[in-house]
């Protein structure tokens, strides 16, 4: 890894690919040299979330890889980033602004500077997430034909 190359990370479960998540992919290449996106495994998911993503973890990551400023894709496996760290060295993590000023973010920050690296956030999209689209999907609206 050169001096002069930022290596960015991105991780994230990116289940139900949507535009929140093209917003900080986007914005998180736009500030690095290389982008390196972690997609979580399907049982990192389900211990952080209590339930499975509704996308299998080679879906998603298939789906994440073929998005045109993503330079590599590859499983994250735990809620530490400095394990994902230590597998992929970068030098910037980049999260959504709804982890910032957080307990969880704060611990986040910890970790990373204990590796080197630092936590950039970015604009989080608050009209769309997966969580949103799940209450979507299982509220009947969808099988009544509305959608």
């Amino acid at each position: 890894m050169s001096n002069l190359t930022v290596v960015g990370y991105v991780p994230g479960g990116f289940d139900m690919l949507h535009v929140g998540h093209l917003n900080i992919l986007r914005a998180a290449r736009e500030r690095c040299d290389r982008l390196v996106v972690g997609v979580a495994v399907d049982e990192s998911l389900i211990a952080m979330k209590g339930r499975p993503p509704v996308i299998p973890h080679a879906e998603r990551m298939e789906l994440v890889a073929s998005l045109r400023f993503v330079d590599q894709v590859v499983p994250d496996h735990a809620q530490d980033k400095r394990v994902a760290w230590r597998t992929h060295p970068f030098d910037v993590l980049f999260k959504g602004d709804d982890w910032q000023g957080t307990d969880k973010g704060a611990r986040l920050e910890q970790e990373m500077a204990e590796v080197g690296a630092r936590v950039v956030y970015l604009p989080y999209t608050p009209s769309t997430s997966s969580t949103m689209l799940r209450q979507f999907l299982v509220s009947g609206v969808a099988r009544e034909g509305v959608a």
